[in-house]
């Protein structure tokens, strides 16, 4: 007698089922009976439905608990016993020991004859599968929601950069109504070709609103100016005039004036004083010259209101043309 005609039939068929161990492997009847199952699919009843099968027992009876699963259950059973090959994704367990979802192949059991007596199903645990996948996809889900964040809140510090950025113009050059008719504009710092325009808009627009005669463009505050920063001024005064409005220029300090010799920069087309006090005066004396009325407020006070007191009193060199 050879080895394999030593194996019962039946023990043999154990062997065959119990080989691939990562393989949950049954068979059932017709009345969803237990006819054969592996060791895996033993253990893995017990882990997820506390239940010690056997051969003959009732499936959806007595095994599978909850009435939902033993409802798809049944109607995946029924298919294959009408004949279909099924593949299947669905999640099994009682709820108090554990679920797990399993991929299921399902094929109908024939006899010699073709008939349908049984359906069989190979089963693999894809759980940690799926939870690796869900993981990921919640990574994927998490990194597009703080991308979103990110390019929100970079718009929103682009929105605020631009916002202080406007700001901090209007402060550094305001326009200010500092007469009837008389706009000044202090000028500090370095001006560059987008402060430049900034300023010109903003001079312009004032001029209109206010009906402005004169605009004091007093630089005390600016420290060095070169050619391409007076030509802005040229282009500011000349903008300025369009509009029917005289520039004046106020508060050259001595080491620009020197620079701007240098340079060979003529401002002699251009009204200088030595500051805005000076300046201020000027254009209320060309006013009360010409004529124009003046309000309450400017009959009632004089340019002094606005400047420290000086002892030498109103100075003669408030008009004239050229370096103060």
């Amino acid at each position: 007698m050879t080895q394999q005609e030593s194996i019962e039939p039946a023990a043999l068929l154990q062997a065959v089922l119990d080989s691939p161990g990562d393989l949950v492997i049954f068979a059932l009847d017709r009345e969803y009976r237990y006819v054969a199952f592996n060791e895996s699919h033993r253990a893995t009843i017990q882990m997820i439905w506390g239940v010690d099968i056997r051969l003959g027992m009732d499936m959806l009876a007595e095994v599978i608990r909850r009435e939902d699963d033993r409802a798809k259950a049944k109607a995946l059973f029924d298919r294959a016993l009408g004949g279909e090959r099924i593949v299947s994704y669905e999640a099994y367990g009682d709820d108090h020991l554990v679920r797990k979802t399993f991929e299921s192949a399902f094929s109908p059991m024939r006899d010699k004859q073709g008939t349908v007596i049984g359906v069989s199903c190979v089963v693999r645990d894809v759980s940690q599968a799926q939870r690796t996948e869900y993981e990921r996809e919640q990574l994927r889900s998490e990194m597009v929601q703080r991308n979103e964040e990110l390019l929100q809140s970079s718009q929103e510090n682009a929105q605020l950069v631009e916002r202080l950025r406007i700001a901090v113009s209007e402060l550094t050059t305001p326009v200010l109504e500092v007469w009837d008719s008389v706009l000044a504009m202090p000028i500090v710092g370095i001006v560059d070709t987008e402060r430049g325009e900034q300023m010109t808009t903003r001079l312009l627009d004032a001029i209109e609103r206010h009906r402005a005669r004169f605009v004091i463009i007093d630089l005390t505050g600016v420290g060095n100016l070169d050619t391409s920063t007076a030509n802005r001024f040229f282009q500011l005064a000349r903008a300025a005039k369009l509009l029917g409005s005289e520039a004046i220029i106020a508060g050259i300090q001595s080491a620009v004036a020197q620079t701007l010799v240098a340079l060979g920069v003529d401002l002699s087309g251009l009204q200088s004083t030595r500051n805005l006090k000076q300046a201020l005066e000027l254009c209320i004396s060309r006013l009360r010259d010409s004529g124009a009325p003046m309000t309450s407020r400017s009959q009632t006070k004089s340019p002094a209101a606005f400047f420290p007191s000086s002892r030498s009193g109103k100075s003669k060199d408030s008009g004239g043309s050229g370096l103060g």
